[in-house]
């Protein structure tokens, strides 16, 4: 997925000549703390909420309140946007071609929602988080033990703790109840600090209130 799938392009623009009061207003309205400076379809720079706000003179032109011209080509990578965004804090991000015309932005939430989709957020299945050391890792073997008990991985992330050099790596997978998967992580030496499922958790809690209703009829 490229930037140009998910380009916002309804967003408003200031112009050289708007106000730093109208460009405040625009930003209430549209719930947003950056602005992209346009003039004749070339993007110019990012126009700051905290910068116009420091400013005494709100009649002074968008434009002497600009951040560099940050900004992402339409074929970069979702991955180049989150970088962009969270570096610099940005509620959104301009998007260009190759001769720096402005396409349109990124906003936050537009991003938020891209993720959701790439992560399967919103797909039936269970969550696993495993534990092992770096030089361990192996995502092909991850991947063959939960094939091997007939499911699949759907998305991944890993974080790697820079004190213990420890991984940490979660994972997705399209089966509700997971116990058969953890139970072959744990075969395989593998330490599953966290798991959340679906029909899992129910099993669980049901055995749970079996147990109390049998020690209550031993009772």
């Amino acid at each position: 997925m490229l930037v140009k799938d998910f380009i916002t392009e309804e967003l408003p623009v200031l112009k050289s000549y708007d106000t730093s009061k109208y460009a405040l207003a625009l930003m209430d309205d549209y719930k947003l703390r950056h602005l992209p400076w346009v003039d004749d379809n070339l993007y110019r720079g990012l126009v700051s909420e905290k910068e116009l706000l420091a400013s005494p003179n709100l009649s002074l032109a968008s434009g002497n309140f600009v951040f560099p011209p940050l900004s992402v080509r339409e074929d970069a990578s979702v991955y180049e946007v989150l970088k962009m965004i969270t570096l610099h804090r940005l509620s959104l991000l301009p998007v260009v071609d190759a001769e720096g015309g402005y396409r349109g932005a990124v906003t936050l939430d537009k991003l938020t929602d891209v993720l959701s989709e790439l992560c399967h957020a919103g797909t039936t299945g269970s969550v696993l988080v495993l534990e092992l050391a770096s030089r361990d890792y192996s995502l092909a073997d991850v991947a063959r033990i939960v094939e091997a008990n007939h499911a699949h991985i759907l998305s991944s992330f890993s974080h790697t703790e820079p004190e213990t050099g420890r991984l940490y790596l979660m994972i997705k997978i399209d089966l509700e109840d997971a116990s058969p998967v953890i139970r072959s992580f744990e075969r395989f030496d593998y330490t599953v600090l966290y798991h959340f499922m679906e029909r899992g958790q129910v099993d669980e809690l049901l055995q749970w209130r079996m147990a109390e209703v049998l020690r209550y009829m031993d009772i």
